[in-house]
């Protein structure tokens, strides 16, 4: 099939004109707009299975919203507790859930089509692997809940990207996001705040553990530790290593006491105080910074990493882990949209690719970078900077 080639690119207001890249993709996205070149590439047998695969991903793209929705659903109206106990019967359900039947079975089907439940042909519903993992995992189930608040904050989404729209919920719940306004949080926002990042934290922590040995060092100080889940995780992987935490008064305070109902073989020391205003406290080999950097804009960025470069000596190792943009896999694609599109909702804060925090922590005095992604990249990709 013969097609239109064209590589022409015009110039922009300071005379540049687009590399070759641009050019050809310019190009292949006229002939993919194109109904008739979609039809012949769906007739080829080497490129149908690849235009079904697209065709099926944009579909979910448009129906994504509605997916989710089925997802809350199941959650809110206690469907998939009911459901874990083993197979239940559709009146069971109804008196459970307090939905009439009718109305179950459509919340069933749509269910069943995200891989939430299963309707068995003997009449018993059952959780499917998705449900099953729903219901098992604290962190998933917060944050689903969470984003009841996000999906209002959506309701006008042109609105939020360009600026219009800045009086969010998420921006009111997370009341000290932004500049400087870390030491005025008030213990019921710092609570709330806790409560989540401490479930969503769980799922994290172990992706950490598995892409970076924190055997290898022996004092370590997570600097926005929250309530010290991963510090926990780390007290029970590395029971040798001295560990303390610093994060704001009122969430120190609670970390102090998650900790002293825990099992841990050593208490870790709790630090209360502002990593933008106060000094950290020395003598850690190594410093973790677990999902912090995104909640910030890049002056607030390098204010802190200059703070806690200022903490440090030679030989010692700063790990940085978080979602970070990047467009090598599908779980790094996720990760730019998804906590890219969050912080906005927040009014602070970006999502970064690795090669950006490495240049906001040179600037802050570090040298000696090293990438490492962990098994998921949808929940962090880490970054080694030593002094």
């Amino acid at each position: 099939m013969p097609v239109e080639v064209s590589v022409s690119g015009s110039c922009d207001d300071f005379g540049t004109r687009p590399d070759w890249r641009s050019r050809l993709q310019a190009w292949r996205a006229r002939q993919v707009a194109r109904p008739a070149f979609r039809r012949f590439v769906q007739r080829m047998p080497l490129s149908s299975g690849f235009s079904r695969g697209r065709e099926e991903e944009l579909f979910s793209i448009v129906t994504g919203f509605v997916r989710s929705q089925i997802l809350f659903a199941a959650l809110q109206s206690g469907l998939i507790d009911a459901v874990a106990g083993g197979p239940a019967t559709l009146k069971h359900l109804a008196k459970t859930t307090g939905l009439c039947e009718d109305r179950l079975q459509r919340l069933l089907q749509a269910a069943q089509s995200i891989r939430l439940v299963r309707l068995g042909a003997d009449g018993y519903v059952t959780l499917a692997d998705h449900g099953a993992v729903v219901q098992s995992d604290a962190g998933i189930r917060a944050m689903i809940r969470h984003h009841a608040l996000l999906y209002r904050d959506l309701a006008d989404p042109v609105g939020l990207f360009d600026g219009t729209r800045t009086d969010t919920e998420l921006r009111r719940l997370w009341s000290y996001a932004g500049a400087g306004r870390e030491s005025s949080v008030k213990p019921g926002d710092a609570a709330a705040y806790s409560e989540l990042m401490a479930a969503s934290q769980s799922m994290l922590a172990g992706e950490i553990l598995q892409a970076y040995d924190f055997g290898r060092h022996k004092r370590l100080i997570d600097v926005g530790g929250g309530e010290g889940v991963f510090v926990a995780a780390l007290a029970e992987r590395h029971p040798g290593l001295k560990l303390s935490l610093f994060e704001l008064p009122p969430v120190a305070d609670r970390a102090r006491i998650r900790f002293a109902s825990q099992p841990l073989s050593q208490c870790p020391h709790c630090h209360g105080g502002s990593f933008l205003d106060d000094p950290l406290p020395r003598g850690h080999d190594c410093v973790t910074l677990v999902r912090v950097l995104f909640d910030h804009e890049d002056t607030i960025v390098l204010r802190l990493l200059r703070n806690i470069r200022a903490s440090m000596e030679p030989g010692q190792t700063l790990v940085i882990a978080e979602p970070m943009a990047g467009e090598g896999s599908q779980a790094q694609r996720l990760s730019t949209s998804y906590f890219g599109v969050y912080v906005l909702a927040m009014g602070s804060g970006r999502c970064r690719t690795p090669e950006e925090i490495i240049g906001l922590a040179r600037a802050a005095g570090f040298s000696g970078f090293d990438i490492r992604p962990c098994r998921s990249a949808l929940m962090a990709t880490l970054v080694i900077a030593r002094p």
